[in-house]
């Protein structure tokens, strides 16, 4: 088991590109400019460490983060990541990114 190997992690990490949906007709949010989506460096620390914060497992948590080469490219990778997900949270509302940004602010925590 490596470190970023977690209890339900069964294979190589995959080459995963995160961009704006392509669904996106209309929206402000400049992501469907972009011709091509490289991978976000970082990209397996952060969904590593999503897993073990999921799981609660502050332990496991730690170790990804403390024997990563980097560890500011997996923070990186995360907030890119939170970003995608709050854009992909409006555009499935139907409501300007901005609107939730706020939300979010305001709440506290994620949308639904």
């Amino acid at each position: 088991m490596t470190v970023l190997d977690g209890p339900r992690f069964n294979g190589p990490v995959l080459d995963i590109t995160v961009g704006a949906p392509r669904s996106c007709d209309g929206c402000t949010c400049t992501g469907c400019d972009r011709d091509d989506d490289p991978t976000i460096p970082g990209f397996d620390t952060a969904i590593a460490m999503a897993e073990a914060a999921s799981c609660g497992n502050v332990t496991w948590w730690n170790t990804i983060r403390t024997h990563t080469d980097d560890p500011s490219t997996g923070e990186y990778a995360a907030s890119v990541l939170l970003a995608q997900l709050i854009r992909s949270a409006a555009h499935r509302s139907g409501i300007p990114a901005a609107d939730v940004w706020a939300s979010v602010r305001r709440a506290g925590r994620l949308p639904d």
